[in-house]
């Protein structure tokens, strides 16, 4: 076990940090205000890295660190995959420690924010298992991430932590995460003006009969050109869009191009900029000539998704919107056939998809407050207004628009046009 730093805050030695180490700090005054909240004394938050980037944002959030592996590390109890997983232990009333299983000569800690940084070369799992032991940390300690790190490891640290009685904890960043500060909502700003330029491109191309590589390409080329990634740019066309909500190709898109007529959906998902989730969608005709069918069904869609984000502001609660896009839904057919498996108008945004979820009508009973149905929006929230509508024998059209949350009414990030031509 190696200790890197005295304690004192590591500020990151790098000046090109998005974000200043004030704005860390803040983050993790907010975490520790949850944890007496939920009544948490200890708190583990696990990343899966290796060349991922749909399981990095809690630690990432918390230290601006990302653990870069080339790929998950082969399946060893002796070596327990330290290029592939880290954590950050939160005590109530410290810094975040930092925990990973590579040596300090092995990582590049000038961009890391945190209180300590703590080496398990050995093994990460039976190293942090020993770390905490000897920390005297029993009892209870929270989890976030159990859905993250696979049950090898999980059962070797449970092994080794016999004190220790571990509280999955999924949804416990959602409070400190969900109102953005000043400059996080200017890195969605960045993210919005990269994710739309990228999809309007995919777009255009797809309207005029390039195949969804082609589409994939073009917009994968604008995000990385601005410093921006993904997780997968998803385009499907024909009929495949009336039975799959995404493609069922192994990177979302192939070379075939659409025929002339066809429907075509194209997703970009992923955390865009700086770790912040967006997935904004479209939906298109292949030659932009739709039938009077295809039509009814693209402006049907939009209409429900429009309405959504008009509605969102401050004070209106997700069961509220799903009562408003419902009554639409229903208006333009949604309860009279069958539909593909997506039962939400929209959700929450921050480092990964987050609750929030927008029911489509009332929705469910929610009495333990899980789903957030009836917690009202708040100013500073980012969110996504969405819909699949399906009318058989015609297609499936989605939509997606991404948005921040404001006392002056919805500020939109996503600005490709809803319909072409």
């Amino acid at each position: 076990m190696l200790h890197y730093g005295t304690g004192a805050l590591m500020k990151g030695a790098r000046t090109d940090l998005f974000f200043p180490p004030e704005e860390y700090q803040a983050r993790w005054a907010r975490v520790h205000q949850a944890m007496t909240v939920r009544g948490h004394e200890h708190l583990l938050i696990w990343q899966r890295g290796a060349g991922t980037f749909d399981r990095v944002g809690d630690v990432f959030w918390l230290t601006n660190f990302v653990m870069n592996g080339s790929g998950q590390d082969p399946a060893s109890e002796e070596i327990a995959a330290p290029y592939t997983f880290c954590a950050v232990l939160i005590r109530r009333g410290r810094e975040p420690e930092l925990h990973v299983g590579l040596p300090t000569e092995d990582l590049d800690l000038s961009r890391v924010v945190c209180g300590e940084v703590i080496h398990h070369p050995g093994n990460l799992m039976t190293g942090l298992a020993a770390y905490l032991t000897a920390q005297g940390i029993e009892g209870r300690v929270a989890v976030v991430g159990d859905d993250v790190l696979p049950g090898m490891y999980d059962r070797l640290l449970r092994r080794h932590t016999s004190q220790i009685q571990w509280h999955a904890d999924e949804t416990f960043l959602l409070g400190p995460q969900s109102i953005k500060s000043g400059r996080e909502l200017e890195a969605y700003r960045i993210a919005g003006d990269l994710v739309t330029r990228a999809l309007t491109a995919a777009c255009e191309s797809l309207l005029t009969a390039h195949s969804s590589a082609e589409a994939a390409a073009e917009a994968a080329a604008i995000l990385m050109r601005g410093g921006g990634g993904f997780h997968r740019i998803d385009i499907h066309h024909g009929a495949d869009t009336e039975h799959h909500v995404i493609s069922m190709d192994l990177y979302g898109y192939h070379t075939t191009p659409p025929a002339a007529g066809d429907v075509v959906r194209t997703w970009i998902m992923g955390p865009i900029f700086q770790g912040y989730w967006m997935d904004p969608g479209r939906s298109l005709i292949c030659g932009n000539q739709p039938t009077g069918a295809q039509r009814a069904l693209l402006e049907g869609a939009v209409e429900v998704v429009d309405a959504l984000v008009a509605a969102m502001r401050p004070g209106t609660t997700p069961r509220q919107l799903g009562v408003l896009g419902g009554a639409i839904a229903r208006k333009h057919g949604y309860f009279d056939h069958p539909q593909l498996k997506i039962p939400l108008l929209g959700h929450g945004l921050s480092t990964n998809f987050i609750p929030f979820a927008i029911p489509i009508g009332e929705g469910e009973a929610d009495p333990e407050g899980a789903l957030r149905y009836d917690v009202p929006l708040e100013a500073g929230m980012v969110m996504a207004a969405e819909i699949f509508l399906t009318h058989p024998g015609v297609g499936t059209a989605g939509f997606e628009q991404n948005l921040i949350v404001t006392d002056a009414g919805p500020e939109l990030l996503t600005r490709t046009p809803m319909l072409f031509g």
